[in-house]
């Protein structure tokens, strides 16, 4: 977590963690996290879950599309990198 170096305004200083308040830890409700297990099993996302839990299942999909393209891309360039390597 962040720490952010804070000033009471007495002069002192203080070291605070700071957790904005939509990101604060809290358990999964049963609705996001069977959209979280459908997301990671590439299964569809149930109409009938809440909107939270579509938010997690499309947080959960778009994190992982954005793996695969990264993972992809760097191999891409290990290709390349080796192929003008070998010339």
């Amino acid at each position: 977590m962040p720490q952010q170096h804070m000033d009471d305004h007495s002069g002192q200083s203080a070291v605070q963690l700071h957790v904005p308040a939509a990101r604060a830890p809290r358990d999964l409700t049963y609705d996001e996290k069977k959209a979280a297990e459908a997301a990671f099993r590439g299964e569809p996302f149930n109409p009938a879950w809440s909107a939270a839990a579509a938010v997690v299942y499309e947080g959960i999909v778009s994190a992982m599309c954005r793996m695969q393209v990264a993972s992809l891309t760097d191999m891409e360039a290990v290709s390349v990198a080796e192929e003008c390597l070998t010339r």
